[in-house]
C-alpha cells in the first residue's frame, strides 16, 4: 500500500470518527432531552364536583456560541446546586452539592474530566467520601405549562437552566437547575 494510501486512509478515519462522536453527543443530547419531558393529566370527579389537573414540561436545548456563557450558579430549591466555570478554550470547572440518598444530608461534589459538547454537559462527579458518579446534563429552556387541561391552559413559564435524570437504586428523578 502506498503512502498517499495509508494517508487517505487515515484521514478517512479520523473524519469518520469525528463525525461519530458529533452524532453521539447530538444523540445523547436528544435522548436526554425527551427524558426530561413529562405530561400529566388527571381528572377526578365525585358527585357534583370535577377536578382537573393538567402539566407539561418541555426542554429544548441550547447551545451557546461562547462556552464561557455557560458559566454560573444553577440551582434547585435547596436540594442541588452547581457552580459552573468554563474558561474560552472550553475547560469546565465545577462544584456542587446534591441529595444522592434517601437521607436529608447534602453530598458535596467536584466535577472531573468535565467537558461540553453543544448543549451537552459531560463529567464524572467526585463526592468528598470519594465516591463517583457518571454526570450528563443538557443545557436548555424548560417550559411547563399547567391547567385544567390542554385546552384551559392558566400558566406558561419558561426558564433556562441544566437539566438532568439522577438515578439512585430503586427511583429516578428529573432534575432542572434553573441559572441563578
Amino acid at each position: 500500500m502506498s503512502k498517499f494510501a495509508v494517508l487517505v486512509l487515515f484521514v478517512f478515519c479520523f473524519v469518520l470518527c469525528d463525525t461519530v462522536s458529533a452524532q453521539s453527543s447530538q444523540a445523547k443530547t436528544d435522548a436526554l432531552v425527551a427524558a426530561l419531558a413529562k405530561t400529566k393529566y388527571k381528572k377526578k370527579e365525585k358527585k357534583n364536583i370535577s377536578i382537573e389537573i393538567y402539566i407539561d414540561i418541555k426542554s429544548e436545548a441550547v447551545v451557546k456560541n461562547d462556552v464561557r456563557e455557560y458559566s454560573g450558579v444553577y440551582e434547585a430549591d435547596s436540594d442541588y446546586r452547581l457552580e459552573l466555570s468554563v474558561s474560552a478554550d472550553g475547560k469546565v470547572d465545577g462544584r456542587g452539592y446534591d441529595r444522592r440518598s434517601n437521607d436529608s444530608s447534602k453530598q458535596n461534589f467536584t466535577l472531573k474530566d468535565a467537558r461540553i459538547e453543544g448543549a451537552l454537559l459531560t463529567a464524572t462527579k467526585v463526592y468528598e467520601n470519594g465516591a463517583t458518579e457518571n454526570f450528563e446534563a443538557v443545557f436548555n429552556n424548560r417550559t411547563v405549562v399547567t391547567g385544567k387541561n390542554p385546552n384551559q391552559i392558566e400558566s406558561r413559564e419558561t426558564k433556562y437552566g441544566l437539566g438532568f435524570i439522577q438515578n439512585n437504586g430503586d427511583w429516578t428523578n428529573r432534575v432542572f437547575l434553573e441559572l441563578k
